[in-house]
């Protein structure tokens, strides 16, 4: 999910979300799998333009100084694989215009209504909201108590689609709690055979600056008129009198030189809509744009959306729910409803992250309890960091942020680049013995499985374990130590790319393939059994822990011991003890 390039700057929260997204990508590609990482900055909205005005800059001046900070300060040291030359920001022209035109294909569908309507308003941000940004009865942004007003607003009939929103939901391969988070949103109720959606549609008016024109007109001769689409971007004028007015009206509206146009239809003067649409237009289709955001003729490209959409894995926060993954869905829906694109859900999976916490709470500046990672990465490095907010707990749930275990991961580095320093001139070309090739081959299939479900923290585990196993044996194997690096990459990118070159290898680490465990060393190894007849041993088998009774009882039968006391014998019965005893009792 790209993020708001708010002048705080990333937190350690947002590079925890990142790293996680990242490392998937990296073990995916690492599957031979074509991976496309995109970034960019959703840098319209009530959020940005709050924060300009209480540090009194223009929104325009302080997102492009925050974009900045964001990419060049922070994302671009991570050591996350974002592909930059495809680099989104909502607030470029060359984006919202077709926000703008998507907007158009819902209203030429009958989608996107002007009614009168009791709407919620926000009397600190001096606009109106969506019931999805109204929180126990307080404006999602800024907590204040909201009010009701009765204004003409945009909306978007989104309860027109409440049923297959409701009915995909049993499809998708989603992390559950955000399924249920919408079901219980859309909420259906039957009362009186009367079908009832607790679903309302979608608000998308501002009354704002900082935000994308609504591209429609008024004209007294022709009514509501859409701005052809060869018109635009209708683009958001420049102006100091940016300020909410708390009227109802926005501060587009005391711009003559905007607000007075011609009417396309008659030729007549006309006036265009002066409020802008919600932020949440804006990355309810952002994932379309990446893959074709260097097409200035077209929103996205039908065979490039065709090979790289809709998502195959998208990683985020579940508090997005019912805002930008509901909307995301509807928005989807639409267009392949008009036949713009070939799917009708945008993320084919998706998995809700955990929060990070300090001291058990939320990361609010408002709470003074942000933490900052420019600090950790300047002190102990990116892999560090990205290591060490994975070890914290389980991927989907989160943890506490405290730095107290920091040292201890880069200690853990610093470890394993003194080992394939030490002994990466002396490794033997020859397989391992058949223990050691178990213990890898293990520690292969471990990994593996836990990168394909995100449990990064048991993974990391897996490799402090198997790490401690390689330090304690007088010489390495060539296999051994390059399939530990290869473990690691995803992890830790910048150390490992570096050990890769010490080790002569030609070509980055991360395009290599991720070691492949081979079934036949999964097997653990095997156990004593002892043989009984009548409950006194008599001789001994080995057998796999995971053997069978009858596994065990005919491998016993042959052994010489048992064939002389069972003969002339009649068997009463067989007592087996798994990797233990078998008791033959006559």
């Amino acid at each position: 999910m790209f993020p708001y390039p708010s002048a705080e700057g990333l937190h350690v929260g947002n590079v925890y979300a990142f790293t996680g997204a990242d490392i998937y990508g990296r073990f995916m590609a690492m599957q031979g799998k074509a991976v496309f990482e995109p970034m960019g900055f959703d840098a319209f909205g009530i959020h940005s333009e709050n924060f300009a005005i209480k540090q009194g800059i223009h929104p325009r001046e302080l997102t492009a100084r925050n974009v900045k900070r964001f990419r060049e300060t922070q994302l671009q040291r991570i050591g996350n694989r974002f592909c930059w030359n495809h680099e989104i920001q909502t607030t470029d022209p060359a984006y919202y215009k077709w926000t703008q035109w998507i907007f158009l294909q819902l209203f030429k569908a009958g989608l996107a209504v002007r009614k009168k309507a009791a709407v919620n308003w926000c009397p600190s941000c001096k606009t109106v909201l969506a019931d999805e940004q109204v929180i126990s009865g307080e404006c999602e942004r800024c907590n204040t108590i909201v009010i009701q007003r009765e204004l003409e607003q945009w909306f978007f009939k989104i309860t027109q689609y409440a049923q297959k929103l409701l009915d995909n939901l049993e499809r998708l391969d989603w992390s559950e709690k955000v399924k249920t988070a919408q079901r219980n949103w859309i909420g259906r109720d039957e009362i009186d055979g009367t079908v009832q959606y607790h679903l309302r549609d979608w608000l998308i008016s501002r009354q704002r600056y900082w935000g994308p024109p609504i591209p429609i007109i008024y004209c007294d001769r022709c009514g509501i008129v859409p701005v052809p689409e060869e018109q635009l971007p209708v683009q958001l004028p420049e102006t100091e009198n940016w300020l909410p007015q708390g009227t109802g009206n926005s501060p587009l509206a005391d711009i003559p030189e905007f607000v007075n146009t011609t009417c396309p239809g008659c030729g007549g003067a006309a006036r265009r809509e002066t409020d802008v649409s919600d932020n949440f237009l804006d990355s309810a289709w952002y994932f379309l744009r990446y893959p074709c955001c260097d097409r200035a003729d077209v929103p996205f490209d039908s065979a490039i959306t065709a090979k790289w959409l809709p998502v195959d894995m998208y990683i985020g926060g579940a508090e997005h729910s019912v805002l930008h993954l509901l909307y995301s869905r509807f928005i989807t829906m639409v267009l392949h409803d008009l036949g713009h694109i070939p799917f009708e859900e945008p993320f084919r999976r998706f998995r809700a992250h955990g929060l990070l916490t300090k001291q058990g709470g939320k990361m609010s500046k408002s709470k003074g309890n942000v933490v900052n990672p420019d600090g950790y990465i300047e002190e102990y490095g990116a892999d560090t960091l990205r290591t060490y907010l994975m070890f914290l707990g389980p991927y989907d749930q989160g943890g506490d942020f405290c730095d107290r275990g920091i040292a201890g991961i880069r200690r853990f580095l610093d470890r394993v680049y003194q080992w394939v320093s030490k002994h990466k001139n002396t490794l033997q070309p020859n397989s391992p013995d058949l223990a050691s090739q178990r213990r890898l081959h293990q520690t292969i299939h471990k990994i593996s499985e836990d990168m394909q479900s995100l449990k990064y923290n048991t993974a990391i585990a897996a490799l402090m374990s198997y790490f401690n196993v390689l330090q304690s044996k007088l010489s390495i194997a060539e296999v051994e130590l390059k399939s530990y690096l290869l473990m690691l990459a995803p992890f830790a990118p910048h150390v490992t790319e570096e050990l890769w070159q010490q080790l002569g290898e030609s070509g980055s680490i991360h395009q290599q393939t991720f070691p492949q465990f081979e079934p036949e060393f999964l097997i653990t190894e095997q156990v004593t059994v002892a043989v009984q007849i009548n409950g006194r041993t008599r001789t001994t088998i080995t057998v796999s822990p995971q053997a069978s009774q009858q596994e065990a009882i005919a491998i016993a039968r042959q052994t010489k011991a048992v064939q002389w006391y069972l003969k002339n014998q009649e068997l009463g019965r067989v007592v087996y003890v798994p990797g233990r005893v078998i008791n033959f009792v006559t």
